[in-house]
């Protein structure tokens, strides 16, 4: 077996591995001249930095491993016609990236960034801050890190509603609906958290139109992918009072443009696209990696596989 890593590993991942499949040879390289010669021998990639124009000459490649959930940005033609598994890691960002939502949430309805530049200006001042008890919280995507976000939604004394492809009832939810209603949910909620993977159906899932029937309350939490919200009607969104204020982790383009006028709106909290890091992040993937090499050498099925049509 030949296992070609392209992702960024420690010394104690790396023996992990070869204690897991001592015949093998792996081969660690971020160079592409290297990823060239031996990606069309290989077994097994770990890492998205690999080369989609030589998959037709892998003919041996069984999976490839990335280090993210999702995995919109790897679905170029070659890898989709590939029988080649695709391998995310979802289930590991639950906690950091539920965590980071009610980080957001939170210091909108607490007035935090108020305090936080009046503290900068030595001054004292009067907030009015809300609280989440009691609100409704709508989550847009309801896999692992919605469910996260739902457990944590409950704790506090929300209202869950959540949609996703095919609904089935949750404990942490107190409705699961399917995402054809949409504009049903919208106009009854008062925090809106976007969870779902980016697909060709999700792009600009989030527009003019969807705003429009929001309250004029509502605040919008992004922690999915940019191109799920057409960037620009948020834009116009947040200026004419649509929806009152939006916690954003991801943009359309990143980093997100110098003169974005998101840069300057008070009602605005912005982090950059990192509410899925965490001090263990590498230790979470390889113990993905080392549980599919295991499946793989006794010819069980794989985990965390992508449905590359559907694109998660």
């Amino acid at each position: 077996m030949k296992i070609l890593i392209t992702h960024r590993i420690n010394n104690e991942h790396l023996t992990a591995i070869q204690q897991a499949v001592p015949t093998a040879q792996v081969i660690v390289t971020r160079d592409e001249a290297e990823i060239a010669a031996h990606m069309p021998t290989a077994n097994v990639i770990w890492g998205s930095n690999y080369l989609p124009a030589l998959l037709p000459q892998c003919p041996d490649l069984a999976f490839i491993q990335v280090s993210s959930a999702g995995v919109d940005r790897l679905l170029q033609p070659e890898l989709l016609v590939h029988p080649v598994q695709l391998i995310n890691a979802r289930g590991i960002h639950g906690t950091t990236i539920a965590e980071h939502v009610f980080l957001l949430m939170l210091a909108l309805a607490r007035q935090l960034p108020a305090m936080i530049q009046a503290q900068a200006r030595h001054e004292w001042i009067n907030v009015d801050p809300l609280v989440l008890a009691n609100r409704t919280l709508g989550i847009i995507g309801y896999g692992s890190i919605g469910q996260a976000i739902g457990q944590r939604a409950k704790a506090f004394g929300m209202h869950v509603i959540a949609t996703r492809r095919n609904p089935v009832s949750d404990k942490w939810a107190d409705e699961v609906w399917g995402n054809d209603k949409l504009h049903k949910l919208l106009p009854l909620c008062d925090y809106i958290v976007l969870a779902t993977p980016l697909t060709p159906e999700t792009k600009h899932l989030i527009g003019k139109p969807e705003l429009t029937l929001c309250k004029p309350s509502a605040v919008l939490i992004n922690i999915a992918r940019g191109p799920v919200i057409d960037e620009q009607a948020l834009i116009d969104a947040l200026q004419n009072g649509i929806i009152s204020a939006a916690g954003l982790d991801v943009f359309d383009k990143e980093p997100l443009a110098i003169n974005s006028p998101l840069w300057d709106m008070p009602q605005v909290i912005i982090t950059p696209h990192m509410a899925g890091h965490m001090p263990d992040y590498d230790d979470n993937v390889i113990a993905i990696f080392l549980e599919n090499l295991r499946r793989y050498q006794t010819k069980q099925p794989l985990i965390n596989v992508v449905d590359k049509q559907a694109g998660y």
